[in-house]
Formats: C-alpha cells, sequence, structure tokens
C-alpha cells in the first residue's frame, strides 16, 4: 500500500481511494480469518475505548466488520464520482502464533491511519472525502488502540508463545471437511459479490438494500461456519496461500479481482446459478453431519440460501419485465 499526498484532483482523489478500498477489502477479510484462528474465549482484554473486558476474538471479528463497512462507503463514492471500483485486494497473511497476527493487525491500522491522515487536500476541493477519510482514520487509530492492548495484555501474561489453530493434513480425506472448505469459499466469494452489487447499484436503494442484506448473510454464515470447522478439527484456509519454512501463509490473491456483471441484468443472472450451487453445496453436505446441533445450524444457513434464491430469480423476473432498466 503506498500513500497518496496531494489531492489536487480527480485523478488523485480516485487513487486514494481506490488504495484504500483495495486495503480496507483484504483487512476486512485477514481480520476475520486471524480471528478465526484463535479460540474463542480465551484470550480477554481490557478494552482501552469501551472500558469494558472484550474476547480478542470477537472484537477483531468486529474490527474486520469495521473494515467492510469502510470498504462500502470508499467504493460508494468512486462509483458517485464516475468511477469502476477495484476489487483487488492487498496480500493477506497469517503467522502460526496468535501475537503475530495481532501485531500485524497493529502495523496494518498504523499504515492506514497515516493514508489517510496525511493526505493533503486543499481547503474546500473535496469536502465530502475529506470528511470521509478522517471519520475513516479516527476508526483505525481506535482499532490500533485495541489491538496494542490485545498485544500487550498476551505479553503481560505470559502467551507470547500460543498457537494458532492449524489445518490437520489427515483432513484431507475427509469429505465432509473438505466441503465445508468449498462452502466457505463460496460464502466469501458471494458477500464480497453482493457488496460490488451494493456499491454498483447504490443509487437505486430498492436494489441495492436487498443485495446488501444478502451480502450480509452470507459474511454471517461464513463466520459460523468457521466455527464449525474448528469443532470438526479444523481451520479456515486462506485462497491461494503459500506457507513458508516458518510456518508463515502469505496469499496475494486471497479473493477474486474480478466479478461477474456490470449492469442490474447481468448481475441478477450471475446470482441466480451461484445461489443454486451453493444450496446444492450445503445439500450434499448435511448427510455427513453426525453432530446435532452442528447440523440444526447448517440446516439454517441453508434456509437462508433458499430464501435468497427465491428473492434472486424475482429480482431477475421483475426486471426482465421492464424495459430501460438500468
Amino acid at each position: 500500500m503506498h500513500n497518496v499526498k496531494n489531492i489536487n484532483n480527480d485523478d488523485d482523489a480516485l487513487e486514494l481511494l481506490t488504495v484504500a478500498l483495495e486495503h480496507e477489502w483484504a483487512v476486512s477479510f485477514e481480520y476475520v480469518i486471524h480471528a478465526y484462528s484463535m479460540p474463542k474465549a480465551k484470550f480477554f482484554y481490557d478494552d482501552p475505548i469501551m472500558k469494558i473486558r472484550k474476547d480478542m476474538r470477537a472484537q477483531t471479528i468486529q474490527i474486520g466488520i469495521d473494515e467492510m463497512y469502510h470498504a462500502l462507503q470508499l467504493g460508494i463514492v468512486l462509483r458517485q464520482m464516475g468511477a469502476a471500483p477495484s476489487f483487488k485486494s492487498d496480500e493477506v497473511i497469517r503467522y502460526p502464533r496468535v501475537i503475530d497476527n495481532l501485531r500485524r493487525d497493529k502495523k496494518t491500522e498504523d499504515l492506514v491511519t497515516d493514508l489517510y491522515q496525511s493526505a493533503a487536500i486543499p481547503e474546500g476541493l473535496y469536502p465530502k472525502i475529506q470528511n470521509m477519510v478522517l471519520n475513516i482514520a479516527d476508526d483505525e487509530v481506535r482499532h490500533a488502540a485495541q489491538f496494542q492492548t490485545m498485544i500487550d495484555t498476551l505479553e503481560k501474561e505470559g502467551e507470547s508463545e500460543i498457537l494458532c489453530y492449524q489445518h490437520d493434513p489427515e483432513n484431507e480425506g475427509r469429505e465432509e471437511i473438505q466441503l465445508l472448505h468449498e462452502i466457505m469459499q463460496a460464502e466469501n466469494e458471494l458477500m464480497h459479490r453482493y457488496l460490488k452489487y451494493t456499491i454498483l447499484f447504490s443509487e437505486h436503494q430498492d436494489l441495492s438494500q436487498r443485495l446488501f442484506k444478502n451480502s450480509i448473510d452470507h459474511m454471517k454464515h461464513w463466520d459460523k461456519n468457521s466455527g464449525v470447522l474448528i469443532k470438526l478439527g479444523d481451520v479456515v484456509k486462506i485462497e491461494n496461500a503459500e506457507k513458508d519454512a516458518d510456518g508463515v501463509e502469505k496469499s496475494l490473491e486471497p479473493m477474486p479481482a474480478l466479478y461477474p456483471g456490470e449492469d442490474r441484468l447481468s448481475a441478477l443472472q450471475t446470482l441466480v446459478p451461484a445461489e443454486e450451487d451453493l444450496i446444492a453445496k450445503y445439500e450434499r453436505l448435511l448427510p455427513l453431519i453426525t453432530d446435532k446441533d452442528i447440523k440444526n445450524q447448517l440446516n439454517t444457513h441453508l434456509s437462508l440460501k433458499r430464501e435468497h434464491l427465491f428473492t434472486q430469480q424475482h429480482l431477475l423476473e421483475n426486471a426482465l419485465k421492464i424495459q430501460g432498466l438500468e
């Protein structure tokens, strides 16, 4: 991520927004990857902002959600300026130790805070953009303070060497786990695809809000399925990641850079088969699961996929009926 220091024209402003979007796009995913690589309700810290004792894992997930909203804001402004938002992302890294991931998260927050705060915008040139990036910067300052307190707490309590959950190679032979990994990949892709369409059609509130609701559903299911993987003895994968000799995983393509659909019809047409494919994966997985609680949870996810499919089918049918709809 490089800094865009001087914002003197539209090209400069678009560059700043694009660099920021690609960053926020990546960390919204990286932070939840880090969170789901650590145990639930095991590591607590005294939050310096909220003045309450918090679960590190839960708060890291919440910070990831904050970053998703930042990406949405940036993408909408790019769209309003007549630009096509970029859906490329920065690299995603996972270290073997919990504390090293938190240190990376803290460093990331410091870097992006500098990106936003150091952008010099002449007074009155882009007041709304300036206001937005300063507001986002303040969120990042809060995040950095929270991550630093988590790090300090682990060091103070002698837990610096605690390892993240690790992928078990023996799980390569377990059909239910491999199918769940496929579902996780599809949930992540659809979450971001719906988010793309929410940005593209942000001026159409009727459409964008329906798409955003489905994006949130896919995010929640990715979240819940990450916990299911842990119960089954595995951990969420990072797409296209390579692991070095020290066990550090790095991916330059942690999620797709391109998503199909650039207008209402072409976007809606991609979503019906995508939801149908995901439904089919859940229907294949459920008979393989014996744990009653997990099965009930997966059934709840499946029921919402069927709702998504119903909605997308009717959004498409209605769009096909109306001439001149963009």
